[in-house]
Order: C-alpha cells, then sequence, then structure tokens
C-alpha cells in the first residue's frame, strides 16, 4: 500500500487538494492491523472484481452516486468521497507493481510535489497563490482556495521528513523524479 503522502500527493495533483487528513483517517487501522487494515474503511478495495475492475475503476454506479452527493451536500463534500473511492483504486493498482516501481513512483510523486511551478502548470494547482483550475460549465476558471497553501506547506513538511529518512527516495529526487 502507498503512504498516506503519496495519496495526498495524488489528490493534490487530480483534486487540487491534498484530502491528507482523509487518508490518515482511512488508514488508521493499519497501526494495529498492518496490511490487513483493507478489512476496515476500504469497501472499495474489498469489491474489486465484483464492482469494479482495473478496466472501469469508477463505474456508473459510482459516478452516480458521487453526483446525487454533489447535488445534497455540495462539491467539496463530493471530492472528499471521491478522495476517499480513489483510495481504495491507488492501493489496488499499488498491490500489482514490484517494490523498485513503488519506489520510484514514490520518488516522482516526491519530486512532483517539491515543484511547485510543476503543479501549476501541468496540474493546474497554484499552491503558492492558493488557487485551483477549474473547467465550469466550459469556461476555465482559477478558483480561490485559502486552505491549500497551509495544506500544501504541512505536506510539504511531511514528505521532506520522509526523504531526509529514504537515501532511495532522496536519489530519486535529486535526480529530477526520474
Amino acid at each position: 500500500m502507498p503512504n498516506c503522502w503519496v495519496h495526498a500527493v495524488i489528490d493534490l495533483i487530480v483534486y487540487g487538494r491534498p484530502y491528507f487528513d482523509i487518508h490518515k483517517k482511512k488508514d488508521e487501522p493499519s497501526k494495529i492491523l498492518g496490511r490487513k487494515h483493507r478489512i476496515i474503511n476500504h469497501d472499495w478495495y474489498q469489491a474489486f472484481g465484483e464492482k469494479w475492475n482495473m478496466s472501469e475503476p469508477f463505474p456508473s454506479c459510482i459516478k452516480e452516486l458521487t453526483e446525487i452527493l454533489r447535488k445534497e451536500k455540495g462539491g467539496a463534500r463530493a471530492e472528499e468521497q471521491m478522495a476517499w473511492i480513489d483510495h481504495d483504486y491507488i492501493d489496488k493498482t499499488w498491490d500489482f507493481i514490484s517494490n523498485p516501481e513503488k519506489k520510484y513512483r514514490e520518488g516522482f510523486f516526491a519530486w512532483i510535489l517539491l515543484n511547485p511551478d510543476i503543479l501549476k502548470n501541468w496540474a493546474g494547482v497554484d499552491v503558492l497563490g492558493s488557487k485551483i483550475q477549474r473547467v465550469i460549465d466550459s469556461n476555465e476558471i482559477w478558483e480561490s482556495c485559502p486552505e491549500l497553501e497551509s495544506e500544501y506547506n504541512r505536506l510539504c513538511i511531511y514528505v521532506k521528513a520522509v526523504i531526509q529518512k529514504d537515501e532511495i527516495l532522496r536519489n530519486y529526487v535529486e535526480s529530477g523524479g526520474r
């Protein structure tokens, strides 16, 4: 399973917010159960092969439930739910890759995180200006998100501490994510 921070960086790229606390909460049982923690809080992970597969990780039932949640509770709440569900998808993809590939991906995500210009120009996330590029009704806008800069800084502090303790990861980041 990827570390919580990997989930948070992926969410930062995809949604414009890291949702670090959502991923910490989801994986809280791992402190006691280790890898077996996926029996708790990982319903979508458990449904692999029955309700979804790698060709269609988010079938229409998920899309419909997300849309209902968006209408009833708002876009922010729907996005949080999407982060909760995509956590399981990312965990499942992690199951299929080798340990060296996992480390390489961690290096890539750490490198992306530590390059705000790439986040802004490639992912549409201005972490220093606290704005997220969105397309609403076919119009591109930069939506203000006052919490973004502090969420980003918190995640960076965490990831920098991880990098300091991991020579392989540090080498990947120093080599530009290669």
